[in-house]
Formats: C-alpha cells, structure tokens, sequence
C-alpha cells in the first residue's frame, strides 16, 4: 500500500505547515533485505502545501500535476482550487500583477461568447475547475499558433489567467490528468450533441447529410494500444490507427469520431459508426466516400445497395478482380476527342461513364485522365526509363504515355463524369480538416502511452479545429489569415491592479481592424469582475 514520505517539514508558530517536500512511497518485496522489502519512491509530489495530522492526505505542488489532493488511503488524486481554505495563505494568494498581453485571448473569447461555444463548454463540463482547464488548454492550443510554446508559458503571459478563479497557472504543467478527464465517454456525446444543437442554429441544413471519410494515424508511440499490423498499401506490415471521422456535407465540420485499429474500415465498423450516429445524435449517414483500400469483395458485395446503405463513392484499384486497365481499353479512342473533355481548376480531363459488374454486383464506374498530370508523369518516366520505353509495345506505350493521370472511380448511383469528379474532388473537407489540425494545432503526432489519454486527445484536438475552423470561416471575406488576426491582437497589452481594473493599452490599427472586422467592441477598460462574469458564466 502506497504512504506519503515527506522531508524536511517546516511549520509556523501555530503548527501551520508552510514548507517541505513530499513523495509517495511503496515497499516492494527484495530478497535478502532487512525485513524482506525496500522502500521506492512512485511519483516525486514536490512541495508540501497542507498535510493532514495522520499524513495520509495532502495538497502538494507536483512539479508534473501542479496544484492537486492527494489521498494514500484510496491512492487517488483530486482537483483542488486555489481559495481552498486549508491551503496556507500565501498559496492561496493570486501571483503579483504583470504587464500581461489582453488582445488575443479578449478576442477569442468574444467571438467564442457570440457564436454560443462558450455556453457550450459550460454545458460540457463537470464542474468550473474542468471548465477552466479546458478554456486554458484549448485557447493555448489556437494561439500559440504553430509555436513551440508549453502551456503554463503560454498562460503566464497572458491575460486569460487572471480570469480563473479554480484554477492557478501551475496546474498546467502537464496534460495528462486534463486528456484523462477529456476520454470520458458521457463528455465526448455531450459535446457533439451540443455541437449539432448549435450548429444547427448556425447553419439550417446542418446534420441534414453527411458522410464517412477516414485518415490513417501513424504515429511514434510503439505500445500506442490502439495500434494494430495492417499491410494497406506498404510492401511491410506496419503498426497503424485509423481515425473514422462523420462530416457534415455543407459545413465540413465533425458530427462523430471513432478510433479503430489497424487500416481496414470493413462492414461492421461502418454500420457500428452510422448506427451510433443516429441513436445519439439523431444524425443520418447518408453517403460514404472512401480509398481504393476500402474496395473489398466483402464491401462492394454490402454497399452495391443504395437504398440500404446510401451513396457510395470510391477510387478502383489496381489489381485483380477489377477492371481498371480493361476500362482503359475500351475508351481509350475516345481520350484525345474534344466531344468527352472538360476542365476543373485548371486542368483538363477526360470522363466516360460505362456500367461495370464487380464480384457478382452493378456499379457505375468512371474512367478519367488527367491530362496535365498524365504529361508530366509520361516526361519524368522518359527522363529516367527511355530505353525501357523503346522496348515496349505499342499499346503498351499508349498506356504508359496516360498512366500518371488515369484513375476510376466507381459508385453505386448514377451520375455524370463531371458531377463524379466533383463530388469527389468537392468532398476534402477531411483533408481540409486534418491540414488545419497538424499543422496549426498539433494533432499528431498523439504522444500519448494510454487508451484515455490518446481518446480525450483526440477529442481535445477536433474541438480546438471546430473553433479554429470557425474562425477562419468567419474571415474569409477579408485578406487576413487567422494567424495574422492572432499576431495583431497579440500586440494589445493590459494591466490589472490591486483594486481589479483592467487597463487596457491604446491599441494598433491593425488589432483596431480585427475587432472592427468581428464585431468585438473595443470598450474593454472594466473591472475583472466584469470579465468574470461574462466568460467564466458565475
């Protein structure tokens, strides 16, 4: 059983303890030694802040958990707040009043208020600790933008952190305990029940029709449990995770997510995620869009019924029991005829549509080349392979001179080679959003060494991109960037002093011109009570 050693205690004239340090300590059997154990240390609690008369329970400064309870009896931590009345009263003091910067974080909480996702946060959370770490945790992760920044740093700077009334900046040091907390089952389904309610407010036909799509996560954690050997698409088998994302069709946004292992998205897992969909949120799956990875015999036999299980659309692969090559050969006098081509974004294609039956089951498939890619491949193969090409035969050569930018799409419902090649091409919200998520926000690589850490990481990364997202959404009629509008308000400083006032510094043009362009009003010089109250919803 664990037990609370502490070290060189220091206590005040009333017994009060206001120094020392503390760890917690487990005896292990060994052989040979005195008594048959020795004593180890599990985890350092730093200093101690409060410890009760039996010392079983204590309020420690972790170096790793910040400001946290510990109880050796039931082996648990807990929150603590900082107006904790057993901490002694220099702990419980605020920090001393900095020169902090207001711009950023007044900003988005503004815009986060006006678009009803701060009512949405409170409405997920457990209690106002929760809530305060996930408003630290998520604004760390918009306004860092891209900075190698941890977030304690971050939050010291800022203005953010005179707001909390729960939660002190130290309690940031690390993520683990807040993505433990974040894996919660009953918090991932309230929040995206809350996110269809708002949305729905926002955009009138969201959740109206929306789709499957996948992406693989690779990642550097060798016992990641959710890891699975998978060999799609490599000559070596390889550990792999696969995201299931369902997406909103005018919208681009998350309705539902679901971690599956390895790199196969087969039958059962679908029905399971569209069956999940809508018992919780009431939302219809009503078409898939998937790899050539996912043309199964199995799937194409389950999805060949429309009615059943609603669009589906997929690039053919290569290989047999399909007719991707034999496709090529029956159009192939149509490709340089002006009659079968159009453009889109700046390249020419070809399009036929022919009516294919694959293991036993009608589908349409469309048959396309791109022409730009298809040249530019042809070049860079007779830069490398000429006298490889003069060997082959002519029809081989025909192909090989297309081969870059052929590729067949099939799908269960009829259409137009350009309405195909649309909804295809159209349906990258999912790239869309896994772009913004690597690259500004830090999704991947996870980091994470358990199955709570690695779900309520997740789930943290898909809400820092919805805010994210719709930030960018609203700014997209100006010039400016999201990172831009994050560098110019960051420019706005504050003071607050002893007596509560916000003092807000006269502000640029440029951080004037955000506030113009969101709609924020730029009457900020109020008392922190006034902030309190407007975003921490007491």
């Amino acid at each position: 059983m664990p037990f609370i050693r502490v070290q060189n205690i220091k206590c005040d004239a009333h017994g009060v303890i206001n120094g020392g340090t503390a760890a917690i300590t487990v005896s292990c059997y060994v052989r040979g030694e005195k008594y048959h154990s020795r004593q180890a240390v599990r985890e350092r609690l730093g200093k101690v802040l409060w410890l009760s008369s039996n010392r079983k329970i204590g309020i420690f400064q972790s170096p790793t958990r910040g400001l946290i309870e510990y109880d050796s009896t039931k082996d648990e931590f807990s929150n603590v707040s900082v107006k904790d009345e057993r901490l002694p009263e220099i702990a419980s003091q605020p920090e001393p009043v900095r020169h902090v910067v207001f711009g950023d974080a007044y900003m988005l909480l503004e815009f986060m208020k006006g678009r009803g996702l701060l009512n949405l946060f409170h409405g997920i959370s457990k209690n106002n600790v929760f809530y305060e770490k996930l408003i630290g945790h998520v604004f760390h992760g918009i306004l860092k933008d891209s900075a190698r920044i941890a977030c304690d740093d971050f939050l010291e700077k800022s203005f953010l952190l005179h707001l909390f009334q729960e939660v002190s900046g130290n309690s940031f040091c690390t993520d683990t305990p807040f993505f433990t907390q974040m894996s919660d089952d009953r918090i991932k389904v309230s929040f995206f029940q809350s996110l269809v309610k708002l949305m729905k407010t926002l955009y009138p036909k969201f959740g109206n029709c929306c789709y499957v799509d996948s992406t693989p996560l690779p990642n550097d954690v060798e016992d990641n449990p959710f890891n699975a050997l998978c060999r799609h698409g490599t000559n070596s088998c390889n550990n792999q995770t696969r995201l299931v994302l369902v997406l909103d069709e005018c919208s681009g946004m998350p309705v539902w997510f679901s971690v599956i292992p390895g790199n196969i998205l087969d039958l059962s897992t679908l029905s399971n995620v569209k069956e999940e969909v809508f018992n919780l949120l009431g939302v219809k799956i009503s078409s898939l869009v998937l790899d050539a990875g996912y043309a199964s015999k199995e799937n194409l036999g389950a999805f060949a019924d429309a009615k059943k299980f609603g669009h589906l659309l997929l690039k053919m692969p290569a290989k047999k029991g399909y007719p991707f090559k034999s496709l090529y050969c029956r159009v192939k006098s149509k490709i340089n005829r002006g009659k079968y081509s159009f453009a889109r974004k700046d390249h020419t294609y070809f399009g036929d549509k022919r009516e294919v039956k694959i293991w036993g089951n009608n589908y349409y498939a469309f048959i396309y080349v791109d022409q730009e890619n298809a040249l530019a491949g042809f070049h860079k193969y007779l830069n490398k392979h000429a006298e490889d090409y003069k060997a082959l035969l002519d029809r081989e050569k025909d192909f090989c001179r297309i081969k870059s930018g052929y590729f067949v799409l099939l799908s269960n419902t009829d259409n137009t080679p350009e309405g195909a090649l649309d909804e295809y091409f159209g349906r990258t919200d999912i790239e869309s959003f896994f772009k913004t998520s690597k690259e500004h926000l830090g999704m991947l690589p996870l980091r994470k060494w358990s199955e709570t850490t690695i779900m309520g990481k997740l789930l943290f990364d898909i809400i820092s991109t919805v805010i994210y997202l719709e930030l960018r959404k609203e700014m997209k009629d100006s010039k400016m960037s999201v990172s831009s509008i994050i560098g110019k308000t960051q420019s706005l400083m504050c003071l607050c002093d002893v007596t509560g006032n916000v003092t807000v510094e006269t502000p640029t043009k440029g951080a004037r011109g955000v506030m113009d362009l969101l709609g924020i009003s730029k009457s900020y010089n109020k008392p922190i009570t006034w902030f309190k109250n407007r975003y921490l919803l007491m």
